[in-house]
């Protein structure tokens, strides 16, 4: 399996990934100088700066602090944890660190719009999680899409587990 395969490893790499995407999105590049205008802005203090944003994207720096962690994770819409998280596929097409997960799944909790939505679903009510579990089956149903489990149900399907904070 060549190095293609793998998901991005380093911090560099994870950064740089969410910067294309981000860029993708925006039809239009984004520079570390957006993103630390936009963090400061947010926080109302300076928090960070576009030099040690393109510090960590380029590799040259890779230890960045929990504040500056946080503050990336928050403005790209990723856990912290997305940071942290060491991944590289397997012989088998499973995630090493996660095992059993296919690269596919992975690959979906790492896109800018999934990782969009369950931040917004993650505050839900029961409820409402389920409310919106529902209409993402029916969704899916329309679109001649597999059913992956049942929206009431914690099938091995369904995202929702423990009060419905974990979504892998």
């Amino acid at each position: 399996m060549g190095d293609e395969d793998r998901g991005p490893v380093s911090l560099a790499e994870k950064l740089d990934r969410l910067f294309q995407e981000r860029s993708r999105e925006r039809g239009k590049s984004l520079s570390a100088n957006d993103v630390a205008t936009e963090i400061n802005i947010r926080a109302g203090e300076q928090v960070i700066s576009g030099n040690y944003i393109w510090q960590l994207r380029k590799g040259r720096k890779d230890n960045p602090t929990k504040r500056h962690i946080e503050a990336l994770a928050e403005y790209f819409g990723v856990p912290a944890a997305h940071f942290h998280d060491q991944q590289d596929t397997g012989a088998n097409g499973t995630s090493a660190d996660r095992p059993g997960q296919a690269p596919e799944l992975l690959e979906a909790m790492q896109d800018a719009g999934v990782i969009a939505m369950a931040a917004r679903f993650m505050d839900m009510s029961a409820e409402s999680r389920t409310a919106v579990l529902e209409m993402i089956d029916r969704v899916r149903k329309l679109e001649g899409l597999p059913d992956v489990g049942s929206a009431t149900g914690n099938g091995a399907g369904n995202p929702v587990g423990n009060n419905g904070r974990n979504l892998a």
